[in-house]
């Protein structure tokens, strides 16, 4: 009688708009759908080739699949590929973030900015993301560079509209507390603080382009050649960006006290998120002349077999996603630890 309360009751809170599970409640519930979705993927797929729901061509079975990690891991190097693929990730994420984030503060706190590069922002988040493949193939060759900048595009206006919405929701009554306290342009302090973060972009530029130019592919070669740029002119434009993006919302205090502060919990989550969704543009980064990476395996897999690879990649892709989602979570609740963070 008991357990039939129990079981009613656990019931009952499912339909409770807004019923916060606990964290074992949660997790448990996590792994039943993991086991499900495992259980109908054994269950389409058992039984002799010829009596199976789903052929396997198109779907092997999950022991089938398993069974060929060993030929993935040592054949076709996937802890090489993986990291491969998660550099190139990490380039292109940083290199977006460090640029969008603080020019969305900006255009988060200077509202006619806003106006001004609004029609940028919507153009890159509407634009279909496979058509920036023959944009950057044309732009920046058919090597590392490619990919790199591939995510950095895919990513960089998310983040900006994130970013400036961010600042965007903090309420008005801080700004007004903040003036009434005597907040103010103070262009000395915020100078000094853009150019020590100037000179790190144009010293991270410089060492991205040198080791671009000691190890290049042979498009890298005519890239550089074409573009005629050179190690000096790659850390100024770094530095001078860098100085630029950061000085603004550095120099007025209004921004650096009150807007940023308590717009970041909601800057780094959405970092946190849009992460996972430019691991999922790999197999598009990866797409093109990539003789390593998961997206390359996935590619070489769909055309040469074994299919179980492309499962296997898949996931560990989500694998390699959902680490690193729960690493940025609990570096986020750690600085953070009065928001309310990581429900989703």
């Amino acid at each position: 009688m008991n357990a039939l309360r129990r079981m009613r009751a656990l019931i009952a809170e499912w339909i409770v708009i807004r019923s916060r599970p606990s964290a074992l409640e949660g997790a448990v519930m996590s792994v039943v759908c993991i086991a499900l979705a495992f259980a109908v993927w054994y269950v389409v797929t058992a039984g002799r080739v010829e009596d199976r729901i789903v052929d396997p061509y198109t779907l092997p079975s999950v022991s089938e699949t398993f069974n060929t990690i060993d030929e993935l891991w040592f054949d076709r190097a996937l802890a090489r590929s993986a990291m491969a693929s998660l550099g190139r990730v990490l380039g292109g994420f940083a290199l977006a973030a460090a640029i969008a984030v603080p020019l969305g503060v900006c255009a988060g706190a200077f509202l006619r900015l806003n106006a001004f590069l609004r029609p940028l922002s919507i153009f890159g988040r509407n634009i279909p993301i496979a058509a920036l493949i023959p944009l950057t193939l044309m732009w920046f060759g058919l090597d590392e560079l490619q990919k790199v900048m591939f995510i950095f595009l895919a990513s960089v206006a998310f983040i900006f509209a994130d970013t400036v919405r961010s600042i965007e929701d903090v309420p008005d009554s801080y700004l007004d507390a903040a003036y009434t306290l005597g907040a103010q342009f103070v262009p000395k302090h915020g100078g000094k603080v853009a150019v020590v973060l100037g000179l790190a972009y144009g010293a991270v530029f410089g060492i991205a382009y040198y080791a671009l130019a000691q190890r290049p592919g042979p498009n890298d070669v005519e890239l550089i050649s074409a573009w005629r740029i050179g190690l000096a002119e790659v850390t100024i434009v770094g530095f001078a960006a860098g100085f630029l993006l950061w000085f603004p919302p550095l120099a007025y205090q209004a921004v650096q006290k009150v807007l940023l502060p308590l717009a970041m919990p909601d800057i780094v989550n959405s970092l946190r998120l849009l992460f996972g969704l430019a691991f999922g543009y790999i197999m598009l980064a990866e797409v093109i002349n990539a003789e390593k990476g998961l997206g390359a395996i996935i590619n070489l897999s769909q055309r040469q077999g074994p299919r179980e690879h492309i499962y296997l990649s898949l996931i560990l892709i989500a694998l390699l996603a959902f680490g690193i989602d729960r690493a940025l979570l609990t570096v986020q609740r750690w600085c953070f630890p009065y928001k309310r963070i990581g429900e989703h």
